[in-house]
């Protein structure tokens, strides 16, 4: 009975703990996010672009992804004209990569590449969105064959 006691004070102490230590993590990603949007309005980006890209920022956010790094991206997409479906695709492919460890700058480089060579070929909408899953998906093949050769 007395090694019971111990377990249940433990189990209640870790789980006070974590939840101390997790707000503390979302409050820094939503004060990230809120200095990241400023930043975005400040150079003249609209509140729907920036409503667009939140949940894949916010995920990048949460990897680690310098602000600096991830406002550069945003802009080039904001400055391409990028809307909507196209705009969502991109930035979640994009968070997909640096997730898989791919370098943000990077990342954009081959989401926003695939895009544009697929909008030459004359594809649009869904076509544009698998040839950039698919650069995605081989970008991802290349990254783990580098880091188990």
């Amino acid at each position: 009975m007395f090694k019971q006691g111990y377990s249940r004070i433990f189990f209640i102490f870790v789980v006070i703990v974590s939840f101390i230590a997790f707000s503390g993590y979302c409050k820094a990603i939503d004060e990230t996010s809120k200095q990241l949007k400023l930043e975005l309005k400040n150079e003249g980006v609209s509140d729907e672009f920036i409503k667009t890209v939140e949940p894949s920022v916010e995920k990048m956010i949460a990897l680690n992804v310098k602000i600096s790094d991830l406002k550069t991206v945003l802009l080039d997409l904001w400055n391409e004209g990028v809307k909507s479906r196209a705009l969502k695709n991109a930035v979640a492919a994009v968070a997909e990569l640096v997730k898989s460890g791919d370098n943000v700058l990077e990342a954009a480089s081959i989401a926003s590449g695939a895009a544009h060579k697929a909008q030459a070929e004359g594809l649009s909408g869904f076509g544009v969105g698998m040839r950039v899953k698919k650069a995605v998906n081989d970008r991802k093949a290349y990254l783990k064959s580098t880091k188990n050769p």
